[in-house]
């Protein structure tokens, strides 16, 4: 039964927390202290930390869990208040994940979930390892008692060789099963999870379109729609306390009630602006769509799933781990990667990052195959557009070895998506922005799916991601998702904002309120503390520059 301690968490929530989770069949505790000792004492699997980042004041705590050897496997999920701005600075003070207050209890048992899963495997690795220092300080002293007896011969030259020979074959296994479960747990998670890879069943495909749903409506929800909800009934209210009390207030609820409507024409402002760039623009900005496999450094052998089961899954081991090889195999092991670019001229230049193109460029931990074994190979990429059926194949044109920017090209139709409008000059800080991509690639699409289409499209697509984003395309259901905000840090090499997005959501383009591009979205910026981030337009200069001979060449 999986352990969770509950620390600093506020006692009416702690009570609710508890009751739930014991439920749920988890062994809850709620220590007085908060501390390492404790921890090491109660031997938990998880922690929810609740804490108000702005304040740092979990900051100690963190960094004492995570740098002490034996509380760092410790899972830990921090129950913040605040919002996407809290959230990235809870992670980069070292959490394993991060909760919003208030929360949905659904969305926290599967982030729990989601991290005893993740934990599985090292703990395995961690016994196997610990199993082998055992039997190796057994073997030393065995050795030891044999060269303290000071036996003599042919019998104490073979015991010697006997122990010292289990020894090393001891060691040797634990090493290679190490080394063989992480390249199999790489391969599980590779082939299982997020609709990076196969998909495998009707039922995974409904039950990952569900839990996309859930997380979008979390994540991604239309924030300025709500907040102009919340603006109009306060509005309603403050106009139905001045119509009914006494004079010596008025003064108070008329200047709150000017400040309300003047927040809700501000925001119904940008929601026009935004409406008017998604008429315009969203049909150019495309899914873009990479297949990696992967080939051994040293002999140049495909990485291959060892063989597939009778239910179309890749075999297992005892263990559940899937088994690779380089060695004949039934099926290649391959990851499918998902983003955003964005046309820019007539000719089918596309601006994406770079780590779009190459999804392993300065983001190793997206690759989930030992980067010093095997080397990843983008084996075909496309680039889907709204409205168009056909796929059309992507072409890398440059790399930005400094920004994270990267063009690319297509030979685009005769009845081509419209470019975008770029503006080099400097943005403003403060001023509203929309966001246009494809954060979390096919899953997000396939959230904004009804059920009974879903199944259609699970029944059509068969088993494979390939299968499953064509048979989309030929439903014209690939839409990017519009996301609102405003800008918060302009700098030479990044624009920080409010607009929210996450994986597959990179490469996509930032427009101000004049329907302009100002900026490329990109995932990560992990020294860091903000919301999202950008490369501001003026750094894809050069790139930009290498698109227009091109473009006179055709």
């Amino acid at each position: 039964m999986p352990k969770i301690l509950l620390f600093r968490v506020a006692q009416d929530l702690s009570v609710s927390l508890v009751s739930d989770l014991s439920r749920a069949g988890y062994d809850v505790a709620t220590p007085q202290s908060a501390d390492v000792r404790t921890v090491l004492q109660q031997q938990p699997d998880l922690i929810l930390l609740q804490t108000d980042v702005r304040t740092l004041d979990c900051c100690g705590l963190l960094t004492q869990l995570k740098g002490n050897e034996a509380t760092a496997p410790v899972k830990i999920i921090l129950l913040a208040d605040g919002g996407p701005l809290e959230r990235s600075r809870a992670l980069d003070l070292g959490a394993d994940d991060v909760l919003s207050i208030p929360f949905e209890r659904v969305e926290l048992f599967a982030r729990i979930r989601a991290q005893l899963r993740e934990k599985a495997p090292d703990d395995r690795l961690r016994l196997e390892v610990l199993g082998a220092r055992k039997r190796e300080h057994e073997a030393e002293a065995t050795l030891a008692a044999i060269v303290a007896q000071k036996q003599t011969g042919k019998r104490r030259w073979i015991a010697l060789g006997v122990v010292a020979a289990l020894a090393v074959i001891g060691v040797g296994i634990a090493v290679r099963n190490a080394q063989v479960s992480r390249k199999s747990n790489a391969s599980l998670v590779l082939q299982l999870a997020s609709l990076r890879s196969q998909i495998l069943t009707q039922g995974q495909l409904l039950e990952r379109a569900q839990k996309s749903r859930e997380a979008q409506n979390q994540e991604l929800s239309a924030s300025l729609s709500k907040q102009l909800e919340e603006l109009r009934a306060e509005s309603a209210d403050l106009r139905k306390q001045i119509s009914t009390s006494p004079g010596a207030s008025l003064a108070d609820l008329d200047s709150r009630l000017k400040q309300t409507d003047s927040r809700i024409g501000k925001l119904e402002n940008e929601s026009r602006i935004a409406q008017e760039i998604v008429r315009d623009y969203s049909n150019s900005v495309c899914l873009i769509y990479a297949i990696l496999g992967f080939h051994d450094r040293k002999s140049g052998a495909r990485l291959m799933f060892a063989g597939i089961g009778a239910n179309g899954n890749p075999l297992a081991d005892d263990k559940g781990n899937v088994i690779v090889t380089t060695e004949g195999g039934s099926r290649p092991v391959y990851l499918h990667v998902f983003g955003s670019g964005f046309l820019i001229d007539t000719a089918g230049h596309i601006l994406t990052n770079h780590h779009v193109l190459q999804p392993w460029w300065h983001n190793a931990q997206a690759i989930p195959i030992p980067s010093d074994t095997f080397e990843p190979t983008v084996e075909s990429m496309w680039a889907y557009f709204p409205g168009y059926e056909t796929p059309m194949p992507l072409h890398v044109r440059g790399l930005s070895e400094d920004f994270d920017l990267g063009l690319a090209s297509v030979d685009l139709p005769q009845s081509r998506p419209r470019p975008v409008t770029i503006d080099q000059q400097a943005a403003i800080s403060g001023s509203p922005v929309v966001l246009i991509g494809y954060p979390t690639g096919v899953q997000g699409i396939l959230a904004r799916i009804d059920e009974p289409t879903l199944k259609q499209i699970a029944r059509a697509a068969g088993n494979d991601t390939e299968g499953l984003v064509q048979e989309l395309a030929r439903r014209k259901l690939i839409r990017p998702l519009v996301t609102q905000g405003h800008l918060g840090v302009v700098g030479p090499d990044q624009l920080v904002y409010d607009a929210q997005t996450t994986h597959g959501g990179s490469g996509g383009p930032v427009f101000d309120a004049n329907g302009k591009v100002i900026g490329v979205n990109f995932a990560v910026l992990s020294d860091f503390s903000g919301s999202n981030f950008a490369v501001p337009i003026s750094r894809a200069a050069s790139l930009l520059a290498t698109a227009k001979p091109a473009q006179a060449a055709r």
